[in-house]
């Protein structure tokens, strides 16, 4: 018997005071009455279109909505159940003997379709809770679920909701008392395009500008399921070659679970230019891009060919460098284009990995004039990742699809349905709304069922409908190509299941019917996605569970050299399967190999997304394979998800668990020191993203541990990793409020060197990277910041040999170092120059940190546009890592609030404001981080209060004092002046320049002291800081009286639209 699940209408009807009547009545007389209501139930039901699933008793249990669906299926629940309680009562036998009460809930059931006694068992709490409302309502009452009366839309009164206390159900169930009531035609075969025109002609105009005036050019159509994305596409697919001959169209098609395949699509494209099978070997892949690249001039062939190979699993090398990756793909594009007009297309991108997002966004901004015409078929959540998709481009046109108008669904009905009555295309038509998929899809169905006088509801219902009405293996074949996804191949099926007959003859049926199209050699889809889903839908989870493991391992026996290839394909199927196998049949053998063939797998795909240096999708297959792996296996992935972790939100909880799990198992020390290493390193070197620190003594003896490890391990590259971790103890001392000695910064600085030194031994750029700034921190905290700032810019200077990571982390830190120096053109030069290297969805957290600086130099420099522009990536990179407890970039949202409040947008400064707090209320009471909440509120007090108590000699917080002290000198609530020479002295000292600037005007407004408002002025004009040049030259003028230099700053002040401070040195000096 083949189960499937189903969203079924049950109807549960029984007699009111049924044992009252037995010991009135002769049990005889008791059956005929009871055989005259079945009887009618029969009747009822079966007009309806509802079968009698049995009944118990004097109760009838009856289903609509299988074995057929009819798409009203809860209408007609509805319909058959007034009829039945009416002709009961008015049954002269009946009537005054037998009172019967009705419920009716609608829900997913477990059905069996096949069956010997022609039964329909069915399962599931959508029947209990059918009986569960039968028994609460009064005789001759009808009660209904709630998501049965959802369904329906008009025709029938129902009186006020109801709670009914049910056995087992944690709350009670809602329901509403059903009141009342308020020929074959031909079909085209396929949908015409109706109301597509000016779209239509959209897509022709922009073809030929790129095609033909080499023009790049992106197009985006966006609308939701079945609005018609796919058939403007066909059309305008089928009109190209007019337009331009000689045109190559390569297709991407991103897959309903491609969010864990990270570039499976581009598979398809790379195949189809390059002129490979799909199921070609590595070698042969690898060699065929080699042979496509020769004569196009590539220098770097051997790594161009290295990179593209990769991305699709046909690599012999990993890819750690992202940007190299994406690069080596936009010169692909180019390439091709070059050789022949090239066009695009992404379908379904809604559902591609953030990865995929990230290497199409900067693929679609090619160098050059190139005839490419990139197009992205999308729904509207795609929006919800990417908001600002495709904005701020050159060339890009979006096309949003508006559902039709009522004459132009009428005219797509007329046109597919010849003959219809004016009633029945109204009908359609509202019931359509404007979705032509559907509309297809009711006549389609109409038309199949001859006239049928009731229609569907909703497009599910209606694909359903149509798929009850295929032959049994039909039905089956679009069962089991839902597994694969929107696309699937015969010999697929048949590895799924072995005893299909007649395969390619049933798919040209299916094809004939417009369910499926060949979209390849051996290769077909879905005609809609909606097809795909629905008929997923229907296959019991055990089923699903057992046709994915089949498919997994058909994948397997078929990838020979190209498992990295279909490594994420083979792990999704088999993680499906074992998550399944898993709830239903948690203790067999079988469940335990399909469980370990997943792990296996992910495990596998994690390498293949992190060789393309795709990290978000690497740790999503981590964590999929930490659900299901033995606890053997744990400490290695939860080692793993640590590494690759972006948040230290994130990272810490997984390095903590390896550390756990590595010595409860007995772990080499080896594995032990790498894990505490990667934890050390996030502690102090990163500690502005750990929100939870730890104490001085939880510290200590972390480092005790790890020295004591350390001393048995031979591993050189661990022992640097080490060293250079343990070389930011000052830094972390610091962060803890505690000021380092002497010989803390000595030993740390050793401790750095040491690590250096075996670093260029072992010729690993990115530790002695991380050992540079470990040297650079403790340069910085012994005051010596024109050193730090020298060891930062060695890193620079070798950065492309690092990581992303390092080669940020080196921007930045030459970015911070001449900020507070008050080189803000070096600083603003330098994160320039990191950022042009980031490519979207690369390294957020630490692009965050770059980011955070360049908003500070932006502001300070008076490029407040800029500034609020590097605002909004700021937030989006936030969000991107998982709003991490990022302490690091509250620079760049303080400098943002002051941008946004000076040009009088509380809007946009209460946005920056909340993230603030956000980050900042992660912090604990006693850290740093909490002097700085409400900065930028209405109310200066607690900044005020916050400046008061700051160590000054704190290293981190030199821009925010900064920050803090103009806050407050713009809303005329200076510090004592006891507390400006104090900042101003320290300010000396440390070389502070911008810091000392502030300082200098505070004491000159406080003390109406010229000489050192003058002396502000200049510091201000040598950084190129307009806005507090301005605002000085205003304060000057105010005690000096001259109106020239008055006017010179408040006409910088309203060219960068600083409200604020306009109009209050304009009251001053009226005043």
């Amino acid at each position: 018997m083949a189960e499937e699940r189903r969203v079924v209408t049950i109807l549960f009807a029984d007699v009111a005071g049924s044992t009252a009547l037995g010991d009135s009545l002769d049990p005889e007389d008791v059956r005929i009455l009871l055989r005259r209501y079945f009887d009618l139930a029969r009747e009822a039901v079966t007009e309806h279109g509802g079968i009698l699933e049995k009944f118990i008793g004097d109760a009838v249990v009856a289903v609509f909505g299988f074995p057929q669906t009819h798409d009203d299926d809860p209408q007609r629940a509805l319909a058959a159940a007034l009829a039945l309680r009416d002709r009961v009562r008015a049954d002269r036998g009946l009537g005054d003997r037998l009172p019967i009460r009705l419920g009716i809930n609608t829900g997913e059931v477990v059905a069996t379709r096949e069956s010997a006694t022609g039964d329909f068992p069915l399962s599931g709490d959508a029947v209990n809770v059918a009986a569960r409302l039968q028994q609460a309502t009064e005789p001759w009452g009808i009660l209904c679920g709630e998501r049965t009366v959802a369904s329906v839309r008009s025709g029938f009164e129902f009186g006020s909701v109801v709670a009914v206390d049910a056995r087992g159900k944690a709350q009670p169930i809602r329901a509403l008392p059903l009141l009342g009531r308020l020929a074959r035609l031909p079909v085209a075969s396929r949908t015409p395009l109706i109301g597509r025109d000016a779209d239509l002609q959209q897509l022709e105009l922009v073809a030929r500008r790129a095609l033909h005036e080499q023009r790049p050019f992106l197009v985006s159509i966006i609308a939701p399921a079945g609005v018609g994305k796919t058939r403007l596409l066909e059309e305008f697919l089928e009109r190209l070659p007019t337009i331009e001959p000689r045109t190559t169209v390569a297709v991407a098609q991103c897959l309903p679970y491609g969010q864990r395949l990270t570039y499976w699509p581009l598979r398809s494209v790379l195949y189809r230019l390059i002129g490979v099978p799909d199921d070609a070997r590595p070698q042969t892949v690898r060699h065929a891009i080699r042979v496509w690249l020769e004569g196009s001039g590539l220098e770097a062939m051997d790594r161009e060919v290295e990179l593209l190979a990769a991305t699709v699993g046909a690599g012999e090398t990993e890819v750690s460098d992202r940007s190299a990756l994406l690069a080596a793909w936009r010169t692909f594009f180019e390439i091709a284009a070059r050789r022949a007009p090239l066009v695009l297309v992404f379908e379904d991108l809604h559902w591609s990995s953030d990865s995929l997002l990230d290497l199409f966004e900067f693929v679609m901004q090619p160098r050059g004039d190139l005839p490419l015409l990139m197009i992205a078929l999308t729904r509207p959540e795609l929006l919800d990742r990417r908001p600002a998709w495709g904005g701020g481009r050159r060339s890009y046109v979006s096309i949003s699809l508006e559902p039709l108008t009522d004459r132009e669904t009428a005219q797509l009905i007329d046109q597919l349905l010849e003959g219809c009555s004016p009633e029945l295309v109204d009908r359609i038509v509202r019931r359509a709304e404007g979705n032509p998929f559907f509309a297809g899809e009711l006549i389609r169905s109409v038309a199949d069922r001859a006239g049928a006088d009731q229609l569907p509801d909703t497009v599910q219902a209606t694909v359903l409908a149509r798929l009850d009405l295929l032959a049994p293996e039909e039905r089956r074949i679009t069962q089991l190509g839902s597994v694969f996804g929107r696309a699937f191949r015969p010999p697929g099926l048949l590895a799924l299941e072995p005893t299909l007959q007649d395969v390619d003859q049933v798919i040209d049926r299916l094809v004939d019917k417009d369910l499926l199209r060949p979209t390849g050699t051996d290769v077909f889809a879905f005609r809609h996605i909606l097809i795909r889903e629905v008929a997923y839908q229907t296959l019991t989870r055990s089923e699903r569970g057992r046709l994915h493991a089949a498919a997994a391992a058909w994948l397997e026996g078929l990838a020979g050299d190209r498992e990295d290839a279909l490594a994420e394909l083979i792990a999704y199927h088999y993680r499906e399967a074992a998550v399944i196998a898993s709830a239903q049949r948690p203790g067999e053998l079988e469940t335990a190999m399909v469980r370990k063939r997943a792990v296996e797998w992910l495990t596998r795909a994690t390498e293949v997304a992190a060789a393309a240096a795709a990290s978000v999708e690497g740790s999503r297959h981590l964590r999929s394979a930490i659900e299901l792996a033995e606890e053997s296996r744990l400490p290695d992935l939860y080692q793993r998800l640590g590494e690759i972790g972006e948040s230290s939100d994130f990272a810490v909880p997984a390095y903590q668990m390896a550390l756990r799990l590595c010595r409860e198992q007995g772990r080499p020390p080896e594995q032990e020191l790498a894990i505490m290493v990667g934890l050390l390193a996030i502690y102090t070197r990163s500690q502005g993203s750990v929100a939870d620190r730890l104490s001085h003594a939880a510290m200590k003896e972390f480092r005790q541990q790890a020295r004591t490890l350390a001393a048995d391990v031979t591993d050189e590259r661990i022992l640097a990793r080490y060293l250079a971790s343990d070389g930011f103890y000052p830094f972390w001392l610091l962060g803890a409020g505690t000021a380092p000695s002497a010989a803390d910064i000595a030993a740390a600085t050793a401790s750095a060197e040491k690590a250096r030194s075996i670093a260029q031994k072992l010729d690993d750029p990115n530790i002695e990277s991380m050992a540079l700034d470990a040297l650079s921190s403790n340069a910085q905290i012994a005051g010596d910041w024109a050193r730090s700032r020298a060891y930062a810019r060695r890193r620079v200077a070798f950065q492309e040999r690092l990581s992303m990571v390092e080669k940020i982390d080196a921007h930045s830190m030459v970015a911070w170092s001449s900020a507070l120096l008050g080189d803000l053109e070096e600083a603003e030069r330098v994160s320039a120059s990191g950022l042009a290297q980031v490519q979207p969805g690369q390294v957020p957290a630490w692009t965050l940190h770059l980011v955070a600086w360049r908003i500070y130099v932006l502001t300070l420099l008076g490029r407040w546009d800029e500034a609020l522009a590097m605002g909004e990536r700021a937030r989006q990179l936030w969000l991107e890592s998982g709003k991490p407890s990022a302490g690091y970039a509250v620079r760049g949202f303080m400098a943002a609030i002051d941008v946004a409040r000076a040009r009088g947008d509380e809007q946009l400064a209460d946005v920056y404001r909340e993230l603030l707090r956000t980050i900042i209320m992660a912090f604990p009471q006693d850290s740093p981080f909490r002097r700085w909440l409400g900065y930028g509120e209405s109310d200066p007090l607690p900044i005020e209060e916050a400046l008061k108590g700051v160590p000054i000699e704190t290293t981190g917080l030199i821009e925010r004092i900064e920050r803090g002290l103009n806050l407050l000198i713009d809303a005329g609530r200076l510090p004592s002046i006891e507390r400006l020479n104090e900042i101003l002295e320290r300010s000396q000292q440390g070389k502070f320049r911008p810091l000392e600037a502030q300082a200098r005007r505070g004491l000159g407004v406080a003390r109406r002291d010229l000489d050192m408002l003058s002396a502000s002025l200049a510091m201000w004009e040598e950084f190129g800081a307009l806005p507090y040049a301005a605002r000085v030259r205003c304060e000057r003028a105010l005690l000096t009286g001259d109106h020239t230099e008055l006017e010179a700053g408040l006409a910088v002040l309203e060219r960068l639209g600083d409200r604020v401070q306009l109009g209050r040195y304009e009251r001053l000096a009226v005043g």
